[in-house]
């Protein structure tokens, strides 16, 4: 049962870090002006459109994603921890 709890701990670990890893993802500005979507970038530089914009959502979206899996391994293997003492 200990190794249950080593993976519970690992994959916590491993959410934290990959939400973590998201919340630092630079998303750019969006402005518009004259007509067009003009994405800023950290840099101060712009790009026009907003694919930039759109692939840091996409980004974010996959870090959170992959951490929320391995929440949901380390709730499962704490769950079969506790289960296994009774």
């Amino acid at each position: 049962m200990k190794t249950w709890s080593i993976l519970s701990v690992v994959f916590a670990l491993a959410a934290a870090f990959f939400w973590g890893w998201s919340a630092i993802v630079n998303v750019p500005l969006l402005q518009s002006g004259y007509g067009t979507l003009v994405t800023v970038m950290k840099d101060g530089s712009t790009v026009i459109g907003e694919a930039p914009f759109y692939a840091a959502l996409a980004e974010i979206s996959r870090l959170n994603a992959v951490a929320a899996g391995c929440a949901f391994l380390s709730a499962c293997t704490q769950a079969v921890t506790l289960l296994a003492r009774k």
